[in-house]
């Protein structure tokens, strides 16, 4: 067994990795299965491969992802393509009367970045603004390219990478770009939905979707059909009721209109309300503003069992929303009898709350059809009895695209992906954050998330936290591609369905989360916040297939046997693992510590004494 001479082919990442590399090797003893020996990398353990990622959507989910990058990413080239104008998402977009969070804002905004709202429940503007100055603050928009639209992502394994058809939409002009990773945040509220409605295309009078909603569109005195009664629909009644000289409404099938929430911290009735200058100050006091945000969050996770099939607090859930609606209409006993339901319970739909719609559904500007009209004419409407009503305008907030489907052609080496799907309304999702047969990809808003449970913005820091974690694997454990196993997806979608049954929402209801009809599962996570949260908190990659960057040795990430972290600078701290004293301690007090010391007055050898130092 003799030597031989070893010589460094390969470029280093970092040049202090120079001093590790050996003159030679020992031949040694032979691999057993006659195999040669795997090739040992010369750079540090943790350095991390160069990843390019693409990014869809600069709203909630995608400057979570920024912030958490920047944070515990390295090496890493970003960037994101938004096909509006500037961040904000839905909340850029969202321009319709009466828009706002109907959940407490304490609450829905992110928690590294907290704010002082102006109300409990903010305007649409004030959300806006508040994204807006987050990614002001950390300098976002360095890596966003607005008016820049993806129209196909294809994945290729002979190249391990995604390639990107993005189109300028400013200049038209179209171009590929290549990334190693693909992030879709576009966000479940991003695909506006227009119902098909019988004659809709004869009606000359104006249709607008609440997403379209521009500064110029205006109802007043106008005569208005409102169609929808789900969380667009609720807030633009109340809000439109009073400048239109007539409004028409109906309901496709019955629901629960539930009383505004957090009552213990709303104004009376559940109003919102503006913050007083008191309140401000007492929310400067970061410890104040933590105790209220947990407080206000609190009561809405404990009543979350409503959803538990004949739960006792579903029975008490139910019985308050049905006696606060029937004290709201009962002078309208025969509208009662139009919206509650009898054949399902609360949280079968997605819950709306009241905020003076009940008010506006009563007004004697609103006639309520008690059964959905026939069609639209060029006119107006022509309801269940024939009789022709005259319209200017229809407000269609029939929501948004939730069948999960792809909005532009994904393909994995050919293949679409929609290919892998049995049931197109119900797709194979891996953990709500990822699909069947992809690799490489991410997308949060996908199938079986936890949209009911909480707010979006909880959801979002989890499911990127997430993200990030699983590429800082990619990138230290050299891994080419991860891609979800077929038997984890298999069996999430299985467990998924068989806890559903056991909620209300696969009640027999129509609701969004079924892909706006009844006729397909619920695709919502099984189980409470915070069982998802911690469930999702640690990626379990065993669930995925992996491809190493070096597939004779899915170690050789350990590289030279030292690492970046302690060894590619002198001044590190070597024996990190034993932690760090609480204080400063002066090197005089340590060199006391040496056996040179005059202090000691004995040597000792061995087991036995040496003799007195005199």
């Amino acid at each position: 067994m003799g030597q031989e001479q070893y010589i460094n082919a390969d470029p280093l990442a970092h040049p202090a990795a120079a001093a590790f590399i050996p003159r030679y090797l020992h031949q040694g003893l032979p691999d057993s299965s006659g195999r040669p020996d795997v090739r040992i990398r010369d750079d540090f353990y943790g350095t991390r491969r160069k990843l390019r990622i693409g990014v869809l959507g600069a709203g909630i989910s995608g400057l979570n992802f920024l912030h958490y990058a920047e944070q515990h990413l390295r090496d890493v080239e970003i960037v994101v393509y938004e096909r509006n104008e500037d961040v904000g998402g839905v909340w850029l977009t969202s321009k319709y009367p009466g828009v706002r969070c109907d959940i407490p804002s304490i609450v829905y905004q992110f928690s590294w970045r907290t704010n002082v709202w102006s109300e409990m429940y903010a305007p649409a503007a004030e959300n806006l603004a508040y994204l807006q100055t987050v990614a002001k603050e950390n300098d976002f928009y360095r890596y966003i390219k607005f008016k820049h639209e993806i129209s196909r992502a294809a994945w290729s394994d002979e190249d391990a990478m995604w390639a990107l058809s993005v189109k300028d939409l400013t200049t038209g002009d179209s171009f590929e770009d290549k990334v190693h990773l693909f992030l879709e945040f576009n966000g479940p509220v991003s695909n506006p939905r227009l119902t098909p409605i019988a004659g809709i295309n004869d009606f000359k009078g104006e249709v607008v979707h609440p997403a379209y909603w521009s500064d110029q569109t205006s109802v007043d005195n106008k005569r208005v059909a409102l169609i929808g009664y789900g969380c667009s629909g609720v807030q633009i009644g109340p809000n439109i009721v009073e400048r239109v000289t007539k409004l028409y409404t109906w309901f496709r099938n019955k629901t629960y209109i539930l009383p505004p929430p957090n009552q213990a911290f709303s104004a009376k009735g559940g109003a919102n309300f503006e913050y007083s200058d008191e309140q401000k100050a007492l929310l400067a006091d970061p410890d104040v503003y933590l105790t209220y945000r947990k407080a206000v969050d609190d009561a809405f996770y404990r009543r979350y069992s409503y959803i538990i099939n004949g739960s006792d607090m579903s029975k008490i859930v139910k019985d308050n929303t049905v006696k606060y609606m029937r004290e709201k209409l009962a002078h309208k006993p025969d509208l009662l009898e139009t919206i509650l339901p009898e054949g399902f319970d609360i949280g079968c739909r997605r819950q709306t709350f009241a905020y003076g719609y009940m008010e506006a559904i009563s007004d004697p500007k609103t006639t309520v059809f008690s059964k959905p009209p026939q069609r639209l004419t060029a006119k107006g409407i022509l309801d269940a009895d024939g009789v022709e009503h005259e319209l200017d305008m229809v407000i269609a907030a029939t929501g948004y695209d939730q069948s999960h489907l792809p909005r532009f052609p994904k393909l994995v080496n050919g293949k679409s992906v929609t290919d892998f799907w049995s049931n197109p309304m119900s797709p194979p999702s891996y953990m709500a954050v990822c699909l069947k047969g992809m690799p490489n990809y991410f997308n949060p808003s996908s199938a079986y998330g936890p949209l009911p449970q909480g707010n979006y913005y909880q959801s979002s820091e989890t499911f990127t936290k997430y993200i990030v974690k699983a590429i800082s694997k990619i990138q230290i454990d050299r891994i080419v591609s991860i891609t979800p196993k077929d038997k984890a997806v298999d069996h999430f979608v299985r467990h998924a369905n068989a806890f559903l049954k056991r909620t209300a929402v696969t009640g027999p209801c129509v609701a969004w989360y079924k892909g706006n009809e009844n006729t397909a599962p619920p695709a919502i996570w099984p189980g409470a916040r915070s069982q998802f949260l911690r469930t999702i908190e640690t990626p379990r990659f065993e669930d995925f297939d992996i491809v190493y960057e070096d597939e004779e040795d899915m170690f050789a990430y350990f590289g030279n046997g030292w690492t970046l972290e302690d060894d590619a600078e002198e001044d590190t701290d070597k024996t990190w693992y034993m932690g760090k004293p609480g204080r400063e301690i002066h090197p005089d007090v340590i060199g006391r510590l040496k056996g040179t010391d005059g202090s000691v007055k004995h040597l000792v050898q061995g087991m036995a004494g040496m003799p007195r130092l005199p």
